[in-house]
């Protein structure tokens, strides 16, 4: 059999400068056979790592299945060095710049890859505990608690609902088997449902975007994914963290928010009360042309162009919209205004 290691697809046939301050590692396979090497790169999923061979200089992907348990773990602790390429006002943030951004990209960098790299407690596999982490990374982006936790029992309950989606042969909330606490998807399996949820299209969640509202519930503390073929569940309807936002939060995030965890064409602003009616609220999104300094009050004119809210929704807490022209999937500089019913919110956010 040949070495997993060493049979591998090289990805630059170039030799990379040494550097002898760079971190060398050993890397030994299931098999004992090993090589030094450098960490270049891991795959969001943290399934697969680029590195680079001391010895010849070249690029190649190993897949974590074929490492020994302490390279794993070493692979899961590791920081890549990054160079400091954002503004200081903002990397450094004082006061008055905090409350535009509540962290840095650094602290993004940071937690994202933590909270990534949870292990599964017992009882809860390896791919449901992916797909909580999964959830609990949206949370963090979104400004509400991300330590929701999978529980056995949920996950039996959410895979029942899927089971009884799949024997209806499409998806309802009607089927019992649970599926009346679920959040319901089709297509792409439960890693991928978290990306629908988000995203929640589709002309019958246009108003209420409840999917997204249920990911993104402050109180959450416990979860369950199941799947069946197609069909996915998740247990939504929880409370057990009992945590009580002071404040609101939204999705896109406020403050630095990365651009591909944006999906689909609506944002959402969650108010710690019941939102007013749609009539009663004016939402304004601003492109703007350089990072502010400060907030801008409820009535001051924006320096920057004016984006057509075309849409506008109230269910429960949650304000929807959509800014034109859609989707907005690139960098920018968006200054959101919500006012009218009692209301007076205006947040930054920075999609990079």
């Amino acid at each position: 059999m040949k070495n997993p290691i060493i049979h591998l697809a090289c990805l630059m046939v170039a030799s990379l400068p040494l550097n002898a301050a760079e971190e060398w590692h050993t890397f030994t396979d299931k098999t004992g056979r090993s090589f030094e090497g450098r960490v270049i790169a891991i795959d969001e999923d943290l399934e697969k790592t680029t590195v680079a061979s001391r010895k010849t200089g070249r690029l190649s992907e190993i897949a974590f299945r074929v490492l020994s348990d302490s390279d794993i773990t070493y692979l899961k602790n590791w920081e890549p060095e990054e160079p400091d390429t954002a503004e200081p006002e903002t990397e450094h943030l004082g006061e008055a710049s905090s409350r535009l951004y509540p962290r840095t990209k650094q602290e993004i960098r940071d937690r994202l890859r933590k909270i990534k790299s949870r292990d599964a407690p017992n009882g809860i596999d390896r791919d449901q505990q992916k797909t909580v982490n999964q959830l609990n990374m949206y949370r963090y982006l979104c400004g509400v608690p991300d330590d929701v936790e999978a529980d056995p029992k949920m996950v039996e309950q959410a895979t029942d609902a899927a089971e009884a989606c799949k024997k209806h042969g499409g998806l309802s909330h009607s089927l019992g088997h649970s599926t009346n606490l679920c959040n319901l998807a089709a297509g792409g399996g439960m890693f991928a449902s978290v990306k629908q949820y988000i995203n929640d299209g589709g002309s019958n969640n246009r108003k209420a975007r409840g999917h997204r509202r249920w990911c993104l519930n402050p109180p959450m503390g416990k979860t369950g994914f199941g799947e069946a073929d197609r069909y996915s569940g998740m247990i939504s309807m929880d409370s057990s963290g009992g945590k009580k936002p002071r404040d609101s939060w939204a999705y896109p995030g406020k403050g630095f928010f990365p651009k591909e965890y944006l999906h689909g064409n609506a944002w959402s602003l969650y108010l710690t009360e019941r939102a007013p009616s749609t009539a009663d609220i004016k939402v304004e999104v601003y492109k703007l042309r350089k990072r502010p300094q400060k907030k801008f009050s409820s009535s001051e004119e924006i320096p920057g162009k004016a984006l057509p809210v075309e849409f506008i929704s109230t269910y429960q807490n949650a304000i929807n919209f959509e800014p034109q022209p859609q989707p907005i999937t690139g960098r920018g500089l968006y200054w959101v205004r919500v006012k009218g019913g009692g209301v007076r919110e205006g947040y930054l956010v920075e999609l990079y």
